[in-house]
């Protein structure tokens, strides 16, 4: 017998990849499989409302599956009733009476000579790849239809898996869409190295306490640089010391609570990516734009939301990284490819959520829009799938191989992927 375990015989059951013979039961019967059923994921029987004919008699209900019928027993299905009323067992190999089956008049299907031996080699070919990715040999000769297909749906499904994450965040500050949008924000400005400390300060500092002071640039980043432990060493800069008289006053005034600085990581980054930076550009971000956090669904294309980032550093941040009075001569606005970034991870998945959240039409089309004006990122993860890179066109599509990759292949996860499925399927 060929070492394959139950999803595979699900698989083949599930898109009726059995030969083109006569389905004869082990009592002598011919049947149909008029439709196959709904896989189950949950306990209970593999497939629940399939139906079948057995000798001009159509029969609905749940089919059970199993490698060899003796699984019966290893399974304890002797002990559940939930397997006394099925229409059909379904087994690659009979080896054992099931009492159950017979005393219920429940037909039994053995498909050990009906399995495609094609299907038998594909699939032993792919669970025995040391690759990266189980299929790389057979990516290239999929159809296009069904890669691009299956690509689409893995960019709603990378949306729904953060759906949970910003829901969350909705709840815990009582539905305020303006809070969810800032913490997101936050957090996706630090990047992923900085990514949980800046979402600890947009947690630790309400949005309410910047937008009071969105008109006053200093007391902004005094609050960002204040609240992230960035102000409590000893400085000799006029600057620096200004912020620092203006968050000990701010501080006492709303009862503030600092992080500690060691949160934040500097090393081996971009001095353009410190999060001294970052702190600075969202500062200047509130500043120009406190619109933006109060009423985040009204930036909804490319361009509105571009023109807000890509602001041009001014002031003290025009020419420094660190709060430490040195100057440099890069220009330290947004470029291009941060301003993709914080599209990318902050406001397609905004408003993929506020579009669910609200059932408002208007912003169904939002998230995919914004990712056709962002280019295809490439990076370790999405080079994996190169052999088709001719395919790929904007960052919808990259998001979509970066949860394919982390969600299906290194999992191995094949049977559940519909570009595998579509090789095992193959001739």
């Amino acid at each position: 017998m060929h070492n394959f375990k139950e999803d595979l015989l699900q698989f083949i059951w599930q898109y009726k990849l059995l030969k083109p013979l006569p389905l004869i039961t082990r009592s002598g019967k011919e049947i149909a499989v008029l439709h196959p059923g709904e896989l189950n994921k949950d306990s209970g029987p593999d497939f629940f409302n399939a139906k079948i004919r057995i000798n001009d008699i159509i029969l609905a209900g749940n089919i059970e599956l199993h490698i060899r019928s003796s699984d019966w027993m290893k399974h304890n299905h002797q002990h559940d009733k939930n397997y006394d009323n099925l229409i059909l067992h379904v087994v690659y190999e009979d080896d054992k009476e099931v009492h159950q089956n017979k005393n219920h008049n429940v037909e039994i299907l053995e498909i050990k000579y009906l399995v495609p031996q094609r299907l038998l080699n594909n699939y032993s070919s792919m669970m025995g790849s040391k690759q990266t990715l189980a299929c790389g040999n057979q990516l290239a000769h999929v159809n296009d239809l069904k890669f691009t297909s299956w690509l689409q749906r893995m960019f709603v499904e990378r949306l729904e898996h953060k759906l949970e994450w910003i829901n969350d965040v909705f709840e815990s500050f009582e539905g305020n869409y303006g809070q969810t949008f800032y913490i997101l924000l936050m957090r996706n400005f630090g990047f992923k190295v900085n990514s949980v400390p800046f979402e600890l300060l947009a947690r630790q500092l309400p949005l309410t306490t910047l937008l009071k002071h969105s008109d006053n640039l200093v007391q902004l980043e005094s609050l960002l640089f204040g609240m992230g432990g960035l102000l409590e060493e000893q400085f000799t800069d006029p600057y620096i010391l200004k912020l620092q008289n203006e968050f000990e006053y701010l501080r006492n005034k709303y009862r503030l609570t600092p992080l500690r600085k060691e949160l934040f990581k500097f090393s081996k980054l971009r001095p353009a990516n410190f999060a001294t930076v970052r702190l600075a550009q969202l500062a200047r971000l509130i500043h120009l734009h406190p619109e933006m956090f109060q009423g985040p669904h009204y930036f909804n294309t490319f361009e509105k939301i571009e023109v807000c980032l890509k602001m041009q550093p001014e002031g003290y941040w025009k020419n420094h990284y660190m709060p430490d009075g040195k100057k440099v001569n890069k220009a330290l606005n947004f470029g291009y490819e941060s301003v993709s970034n914080i599209i990318i991870n902050t406001f397609a998945p905004f408003f993929f959520f506020y579009w669910k959240k609200t059932g408002l039409g208007e912003f169904e089309n939002v998230p995919f829009e914004l990712m056709e004006r962002c280019g295809f990122e490439k990076n370790v993860k999405t080079n994996v799938f190169s052999a088709r890179k001719e395919m790929y066109k904007n960052a919808g599509d990259s998001q979509a191989l970066i949860h394919l990759l982390d969600n299906y292949c290194t999992k191995r996860k094949c049977l559940n992927c519909g570009i595998a499925a579509a090789i095992l399927k193959s001739p």
